[in-house]
């Protein structure tokens, strides 16, 4: 993550203080019948690059799933943003456990399948934020970001469930 930040600030003058990621980490998430099975987790994190606090920090998300409508799910993220963001300092959300909720037709199959819901299934997540540099600075806008991903069982002996990332790039 660090890499490609300072990859973008060294070419071409990138003058983006807020750099969006989305990161699978390994996790543990209980099953229906009580086991806690290995969970590869989708999280959405938010890094401060410049040298200075950012403020007034408004992140934004679509989300949508394979064949199902597009739900914004900004609300979800802005009930947790803070305002502000040292610099150096991240914010991160779970994918999967606070955006899929916010998603209608995929929360209620969650609630009726469990995890087992969301395999195999290919899901769009699009961000973007907006923040000032100072709170007398203007309004900027970092450029829009997208990632595709997909949960699958990578061994069916476990239940251990994998989580392949790909950010789509226009």
């Amino acid at each position: 993550m660090a890499d490609r930040a300072e990859e973008r600030a060294a070419t071409g003058g990138w003058s983006q203080c807020l750099d969006i990621s989305v990161q699978p980490v390994t996790s543990q998430l209980r099953a229906n019948d009580g086991r806690e099975i290995p969970f590869t987790k989708a999280i959405l994190m938010l890094r401060n690059v410049c040298k200075a606090e950012v403020v007034n920090v408004v992140p934004h998300a679509t989300l949508s799933q394979e064949g199902g409508t597009i739900q914004d799910v900004t609300i979800s993220l802005s009930h947790s943003a803070p305002s502000s963001i040292p610099s150096g300092g991240t914010i991160s959300w779970d994918v999967y456990d606070l955006l899929l909720p916010a998603h209608p037709g995929t929360a209620s199959k969650i609630h009726m399948f469990g995890y087992r819901a969301v395999l195999n299934w290919r899901f769009d997540l699009e961000v973007w934020a907006q923040y000032r540099r100072s709170v007398t600075s203007e309004p900027l806008k970092t450029p829009l970001l997208r990632w595709s991903f997909r949960w699958t069982v990578e061994d069916p002996s476990t239940g251990a469930v994998g989580l392949n990332v790909e950010e789509i790039k226009d």
